[in-house]
């Protein structure tokens, strides 16, 4: 069985080379790999967890070497089809001076996943789907994604969505957030506090975590240097993260932080305590912690004992 099927987007991230520039007066970009999916699939397995991506590239130079970058991490690709169409989907990238990215995506082989491409007996044999919203913003590939976790629950798998809101992929932002954000068909959901805000229209992300519509076991909402608040089982708790000195970038630790999560997940979260909960999501906050201090997505994401080792520091400290 694999732990954790990831599907949706994977491409390449142009990251302006200067920071706090917007992306036209940006003088040079470093294309490095991204794409949530394929960042969680990578954390996963760098993590020790046995991981696949389902997807779509071009045959162009990008996409195949995308490939040949998830088959060196261990990542299994049958599920990932090649587009004989399209070029590989890129994002431009600006950093704040405080590392936090602005995107510009330029749409290209991940929109054209259909369902019927979809490795149905990839799927079956996981334990955890995991997705998020880039792949909704499209058709084809919007079904495709609604189809992988259908999949999924008619074996029992979790699934696991990153909201990951990109409002320059939704032309009407309002009908996006209001229906064409599944967050019914998941076991568990993670955002960050800026889109607990878009999706409950409330400040305060303790209030918005409460007051958000899902029947998802576990709901995550990030707060960066912060950690996290998490709702389960009817309670609210949060997790502390551990501090940190440097951002590098911030582009690649959402997906640390889910990829840490899925990884630290011993089963269902409805048939585990608070106990469980916290630990898995203490792991996934040193590991979004690791991220910042690295740039670029894939090549920010911590190995089991990087991980290990930030823990036992992080626990020395508390």
């Amino acid at each position: 069985m694999l732990d954790v099927v990831a599907v949706g987007e994977i491409l390449i991230d142009l990251i302006a080379t200067q920071a706090d520039v917007t992306l036209f007066d940006a003088p040079a970009f470093v294309p490095l790999p991204g794409g949530a999916p394929a960042n969680v699939a990578v954390g996963v397995s760098r993590l020790g967890g046995k991981a696949a991506f389902v997807g779509k590239v071009g045959r162009d130079e990008f996409g195949q070497g995308l490939r040949a970058l998830l088959e060196r991490e261990g990542v299994v690709t049958r599920g990932l089809v090649d587009d004989a169409r399209q070029l590989t989907t890129l994002a431009a990238v600006a950093l704040s001076a405080g590392g936090d990215p602005h995107f510009a995506f330029f749409a290209g082989a991940h929109a054209n996943l259909t369902a019927d491409e979809l490795d149905r007996a990839l799927l079956r044999s996981a334990r955890i789907v995991h997705g998020g919203s880039v792949m909704l913003a499209h058709e084809p590939a919007r079904s495709a994604m609604l189809a992988a976790w259908q999949i999924a629950r008619q074996t029992g798998a979790i699934c696991a969505y990153d909201v990951n809101w990109r409002p320059a992929l939704w032309p009407d932002h309002a009908a996006g957030l209001a229906g064409d954000l599944p967050l019914e068909l998941c076991d568990v959901v993670k955002m960050n506090d800026s889109e607990a805000r878009l999706l409950t229209g409330l400040d305060e992300p303790q209030e918005a975590l409460a007051a958000l519509e899902t029947p998802a076991a576990l709901v995550v909402v990030t707060l960066g240097a912060q950690g996290c608040l998490y709702r389960h089982a009817g309670m609210i708790g949060a997790v502390a993260a551990p501090s940190m000195t440097t951002v590098a970038d911030a582009t690649g630790a959402g997906d640390a932080f889910m990829a840490a999560l899925l990884a630290s997940l011993p089963a269902h979260p409805i048939h585990l305590g608070q106990d469980a909960i916290e630990a898995a999501l203490r792991r996934a906050c040193v590991a979004g912690t690791l991220a910042v201090t690295r740039r670029g997505a894939i090549p920010s994401l911590p190995t089991a004992a990087e991980l290990e080792a930030a823990l036992r520091m992080h626990v020395q400290k508390g």
